[in-house]
């Protein structure tokens, strides 16, 4: 059994960082966006779409950390690109109210 309490079972808080892995898990958790994979996220990063927008890296504003084979995004920029800059994939929100009339 964990000597931890139930209430501290369950962490509230965000973490400093993610990974490619931890970022997915993470904005599903948060309802950012209803599924998404470490694969999906690194394809964002090095899409042209986001090119301008995305946060980190060489020349960025954010540079990538390092953790073993993993990189590390610090979790706040990385969750405010995907609540601010990112577009669902899918009709715009227009398209389907028109669609729905």
């Amino acid at each position: 059994m964990s000597a931890r309490k139930k209430q501290d079972q369950e962490e509230t808080r965000l973490p400093p960082a993610v990974t490619f892995t931890s970022g997915a898990q993470l904005l599903v958790k948060l309802g950012i966006v209803p599924s998404i994979t470490r694969e999906g996220i690194r394809h964002i990063a090095t899409s042209k779409l986001y090119a301008d927008k995305w946060p980190f890296g060489i020349d960025k504003p954010y540079p990538y950390g390092e953790a073993g084979n993993a990189l590390l995004m610090a979790t706040e920029p990385f969750l405010e690109f995907f609540r601010s800059a990112y577009k669902k994939p899918g009709p715009a929100q227009n398209d389907q109210k028109r669609d729905k009339e």
